[in-house]
């Protein structure tokens, strides 16, 4: 008898559960805005007492309310959403107790879930959710760092960013750099995986920068954090790109990735660097990438690498003169380098044509006359170059004083080389007069006597 009773009461019970929703719905469960029935009527009611509160900033009375909407009428306001996220963090804020405060932030976090669901903008919202969780969770219960919670808070962010790409908010990027950062201290992620962190975010800053004011601060903290880190080292760089070269060669983007990391990390003499510049001048030459080579070679002094790009360079159009002076002054300077002392005097000459006043082009002209005069026959000849090598050291002091001191120097030095009075007196010569200096120097001089 007593089990039929509690039998028809259970049915009772479970008829009234499918009758009453017909009169009274949820927002929540009917999918509806305010729900149906009494419910909606109580929707309303809640939703206006929350806001009259919450606009006085009299949080504590109007989160009970608030509460009544989020949890029977979700799709009633997005609104909601956002101002419950403002209630919450300064409920967290307040919080002394541990346990409470973690409560709360679940609950915040809850917030971010549930607008979501109702409202779309998962890219949006999951950056501020992850935003938020590194900021209130950065310690565990014991006052160490939550290094979970970190690796969560930088999932938010990174998949945030992945579907927001150039939407997304300079606030999102910066942390995301900082917490890979941090999960690299921790070893969680790889060198190679925060690199890959910083390159995509700067690739978007980057189309960024001339739109607001705020995107050159957020690369200036990104990059400053990436440089205090540690990790923008010539060798991580090598490591990261090496692996990706072949696939990526032709790969114009690509190459120009790897030309503005190295330049910023300072790894511009790396072998990887000099080979994509190569590979970069062979699918755009110009007179200026060309150059650039010339001084990378320079500076790893192959000389014939380097006098191969300048002779690229000097000859290109849209340059103006003084450019190409001082680019064909380099260029006599490496054929020097090279020994190649007649194409040094060329090339000095090319340098004062364009620009007349250019003194160091005189100075490397008169030194290359000298290494040259080997090619002039006998002692006689060979110290004859002495005296057009002088012509143009005077020279270059007269069209540019910042090389008097070394035009003095060299004048004074090499006094001493020029023939005696007996070896000009049996050339049949006097001072003073004209004298033919053959070979690649092949210039009238004036003889003079050694004193």
């Amino acid at each position: 008898m007593k089990t039929k009773i509690l039998k028809t009461i259970f049915l009772a019970i479970l008829s009234l559960l499918f009758i009453l929703p017909a009169s009274s719905q949820k927002g929540i469960e009917d999918g509806s805005k305010y729900g149906k029935g009494q419910d909606s009527i109580n929707c309303i009611k809640n939703l206006s007492l929350y806001r009259e509160f919450f606009k006085h900033s009299n949080y504590k009375d109007a989160i009970g309310p608030w509460r009544g909407v989020f949890g029977e009428c979700p799709a009633s306001s997005e609104r909601m959403y956002v101002e419950g996220i403002t209630m919450y963090r300064s409920f967290i804020e307040s919080a002394s107790d541990p346990v409470r405060k973690d409560a709360l932030i679940d609950t915040m976090l809850l917030i971010y879930d549930r607008r979501a669901k109702y409202y779309g903008g998962e890219g949006n919202v999951l950056g501020r959710k992850g935003i938020d969780l590194l900021r209130y969770r950065r310690l565990d219960s014991e006052g160490s760092p939550d290094v979970d919670a970190m690796e969560e808070g930088y999932g938010y962010l990174k998949r945030s960013i992945e579907i927001q790409k150039s939407k997304t908010r300079d606030a999102v990027m910066v942390t995301f750099i900082s917490a890979s950062i941090s999960l690299n201290n921790f070893e969680r992620i790889e060198d190679n995986q925060v690199i890959d962190d910083y390159f995509m975010v700067t690739a978007i800053i980057d189309k960024l920068l001339t739109k607001s004011s705020r995107w050159p601060r957020a690369k200036g903290l990104i990059d400053d954090n990436m440089l205090k880190s540690g990790l923008l080292t010539c060798e991580a760089l090598n490591g990261y790109f090496e692996p990706q070269y072949q696939a990526n060669q032709d790969d114009k983007e690509f190459l120009e990735k790897v030309i503005t990391f190295y330049t910023a990390a300072g790894c511009d003499r790396s072998d990887l660097y000099v080979t994509v510049s190569e590979k970069m001048y062979e699918i755009e030459p110009g007179p200026k990438s060309a150059h650039n080579l010339a001084i990378l070679f320079i500076a790893k002094n192959d000389f014939h690498k380097a006098a191969q790009y300048l002779k690229e360079a000097v000859v290109g159009i849209d340059i103006d003169n003084a450019t190409r002076a001082d680019w064909f002054y380099e260029l006599a300077v490496v054929s020097s380098a090279n020994k190649d002392y007649c194409d040094a005097i060329i090339y000095a000459k090319e340098a004062v044509a364009n620009k007349s006043n250019h003194g160091k082009a005189y100075i490397i002209m008169g030194d290359a006359i000298i290494a040259s005069r080997d090619r002039l026959g006998d002692d006689f000849e060979k110290s004859t170059a002495f005296w057009v090598a002088a012509d143009k050291y005077t020279k270059a002091k007269s069209v540019d004083p910042s090389v008097t001191a070394d035009a003095n120097k060299k004048l004074n030095n090499y006094a001493g080389h020029y023939p005696n009075h007996e070896e000009v007196f049996f050339r049949d010569l006097k001072d003073g007069d004209s004298y033919q200096v053959k070979g690649c120097i092949n210039e009238y001089t004036t003889v003079r006597s050694r004193k």
